[in-house]
């Protein structure tokens, strides 16, 4: 994991899509432990509330779940997850479709673009 200090982002936020990157792109599976927050707060250098709140957010969204003396572990896909997904698909298939139109570029080009990403090129 690694973190900006410089960065505009707050370093919650940082560690949240770090780990959100994580689990939604399979490196990290159901039921897979996270480290613990002194784990992680002391790997890199920052205060365990800081991991807390970023452990909080992902519990509210589904995406982790904790077990009291046991630790945080990842969360089998969920409804919420799914939701949250969409609500944010949505809103980037909106701005995607609007730039596509205002640069000239046809329906057919965007679905070009959506397969080739799709497929990994």
């Amino acid at each position: 994991m690694q973190i900006d200090n410089n960065s505009s982002v707050p370093i919650y936020e940082q560690i949240y899509k770090q780990l959100l990157e994580y689990i939604t792109t399979g490196l990290m599976q159901a039921d897979d432990k996270l480290p613990s927050v002194r784990e992680l707060s002391s790997s890199i250098h920052i205060n365990p509330n800081t991991v807390v709140k970023a452990y909080r957010l992902l519990e509210e969204q589904g995406f982790i779940y904790s077990l009291p003396g046991k630790g945080s572990f990842v969360s089998s896909k969920q409804n919420n997850q799914t939701k949250l997904f969409e609500q944010q698909i949505k809103v980037l298939t909106k701005e995607i479709v609007t730039k596509s139109k205002y640069i000239g570029l046809t329906f057919e080009q965007l679905c070009q673009f959506m397969e080739q990403t799709w497929e990994g090129k």
